[in-house]
């Protein structure tokens, strides 16, 4: 494929190189020796006499980074896990590299050991492990949709905002999960830095050229990808190549969340959450503007949603798109680097990504989540305070925000087909405009909004119609929050198969409970194939 990238691997691997020396240097060793030092003896004895007085004017000249503090843990381990490995792999970018090596570093100078513990069922294991007194992991992987509200409300997450020792606003934090896991006034979810943003638009470059199709990344640059040119080309790029009446190269492949998406690109949040709980509004214009135009889409747009789960797996559309059977995809960024630049099976054409086009009553770009990989700690863990310590430790991978944004951009160049979308995933992360929905765990309250988006998307009643019809529900799902009893949710997670077994109503009511997040009505089968294929995709991108 044509590789048109801002910053080379190769470049950028030389520019962390020395960043990470100059990082090292600042920390220093037990031994006492200075690497600064060995790296300021070997520049000089290599270097001509002459240049000595103009390294030192420009050593004057930047300032030195603050030594970092020195820590001893008393040799204590922090156990962090998932169901898959998240040890870092220091070969697959720059990122995992400055991981795997800061980990080294805590781990050789604070007198702690970081171990990575794979399990079988995470979130079983947590519940259970917590209830009986003895938690199975100190920092764990989970869902955001997933985490609230019935694994804090079960009380078995521990707010990391209770701690001093954690501060989430700093750069190196995804701000939209630290959003997501904010539940009553606290935080309880947090993820180092990655650029796996959520839903945009792939699309195929190579067939847009051939059927002359506009350019995507030109209609961006001049505030022209609009839901109306979003339409007018969905249309246009259907393609039936053999003229016996059938569409060979669909226009559009969305599986799902497109209704999601069109609420959060017209700035159409829905629901808040406060400081008691949650709050929803249906009567903010933008959001009957947004379902008035889904709706408009759904009904006259020939485009590929349903999945065939009797032939088809849930990655379907994803696949067909890398073949060149989509023109274009509204997907999660991370199948990119998952399917788009596969080192096996690579897309052989070129492709790009945009955002998803922008509504009438937006003020920017929309990067729509429907949840996303996240750390979280469990409650009960032994001085939660010292494993936040050393877990904000290891995860210092870089002195400014100018250095992380390398990191970054290293990540991407792995990632993207071209520099067009390097900058936009740029963009959007830096403006913080990824933004997850704060409803999908919620069960009954998220099933009716979703019951809602049916009745629109099918054509059956009219925006209007259908949020005044859904009121009642929805305003009934968010007083029930209150009156759920979460602690018998969380007992149900220490049933032996056997007890499960003894009435089918049992098993189907933890079945509920356990798929609550999962999904849009959709099928709680595709939620659960996305969950699999997520955790595969975030674990090359986020082994912290």
């Amino acid at each position: 494929m044509k590789k048109k990238l801002l910053i080379t691997r190769k470049l950028m691997a030389a520019m962390l190189s020395g960043a990470m020396v100059l990082s090292m240097a600042a920390c220093g060793n037990d031994a006492g020796e200075s690497s600064s030092a060995s790296v300021s003896d070997s520049e000089e004895s290599s270097a001509p006499e002459s240049s000595v007085d103009e390294e030192s004017s420009e050593a004057e000249a930047t300032p030195e980074p603050e030594e970092e503090p020195k820590y001893d843990f008393g040799g204590r381990v922090v156990r962090i896990g998932s169901y898959y490995d998240m040890t870092p792999d220091p070969t697959e970018n720059a990122l995992q590299a400055a991981l795997s090596e800061r980990i080294a570093f805590v781990e050789e100078n604070y007198n702690c050991k970081i171990e990575f513990v794979e399990l079988d069922d995470y979130q079983t294991d947590y519940v259970t492990s917590v209830l009986a007194g003895d938690p199975i992991v100190d920092i764990g992987y989970a869902i955001t949709s997933r985490i609230l509200p019935s694994l804090i409300e079960g009380g078995i997450l521990y707010p990391v905002s209770d701690l001093d020792t954690i501060d989430l606003t700093e750069y190196k934090w995804r701000s939209d999960v630290v959003e997501a896991g904010h539940y009553k006034g606290k935080d309880y979810a947090f993820l180092v830095k990655d650029p796996e943003i959520r839903y945009g638009i792939f699309w195929n470059k190579t067939l847009f050229d051939q059927y002359n199709l506009p350019n995507l990344y030109e209609l961006v640059e001049n505030d022209e990808w609009t839901w109306e040119k979003f339409k007018e080309i969905a249309i246009a790029a259907a393609q039936d190549t053999d003229s016996d009446g059938t569409v060979d190269i669909d226009g559009l492949a969305a599986r799902e969340n497109l209704a999601w998406c069109y609420l959060y690109s017209n700035g159409a949040y829905v629901a808040e959450k406060t400081d008691s709980g949650m709050t929803v509004d249906l009567n903010d214009p933008a959001v009957t503007e947004a379902l008035t135009a889904l709706q408009d889409f759904t009904t006259t747009v020939d485009y590929r949603s349903a999945i065939d789960w009797s032939t088809e797996g849930w990655d379907a559309q994803i696949t067909d798109f890398r073949a060149g059977n989509v023109m274009m995809l509204l997907e999660e960024y991370w199948v990119s680097y998952a399917y788009m630049n596969n080192k096996e099976t690579p897309m052989s054409d070129d492709w790009g990504w945009v955002p998803f086009p922008k509504g009438p009553s937006a003020t920017d770009w929309s990067c729509y989540g429907k949840e996303n990989g996240c750390r979280v700690m469990l409650n009960g863990i032994d001085n939660p305070e010292e494993v936040a310590q050393i877990y904000d430790l290891i995860t210092d991978l870089a002195d400014t925000d100018e250095e992380w944004e390398e990191l970054m951009e290293d990540v991407l160049a792995g990632w993207a087909d071209d520099s067009e979308t390097v900058e936009l995933v740029s963009y959007i992360y830096n403006n913080k405009i990824n933004v997850l929905n704060c409803v999908n765990g919620f069960g009954d309250l998220n099933g009716a909004i979703n019951e809602m988006i049916g009745k629109v998307t099918s054509g059956e009643m009219t925006p209007q119609t259908a949020l005044e019809t859904y009121q009642s529900q929805i305003d009934a799902a968010i007083a029930d929050l209150d009156n759920h009893d979460y602690d018998a949710e969380m007992q149900e997670y220490l049933k032996t198969d056997e007890e499960e077994g003894e009435g089918e109503g049992e098993a189907e009511g933890e079945g509920e409970a356990e798929g609550e997040g999962e999904a849009e009505g959709e099928g709680e089968a595709e939620g659960e194939g996305e969950a699999e294929g997520e955790g595969e995709a975030e674990s090359e991108a986020e082994a912290e």
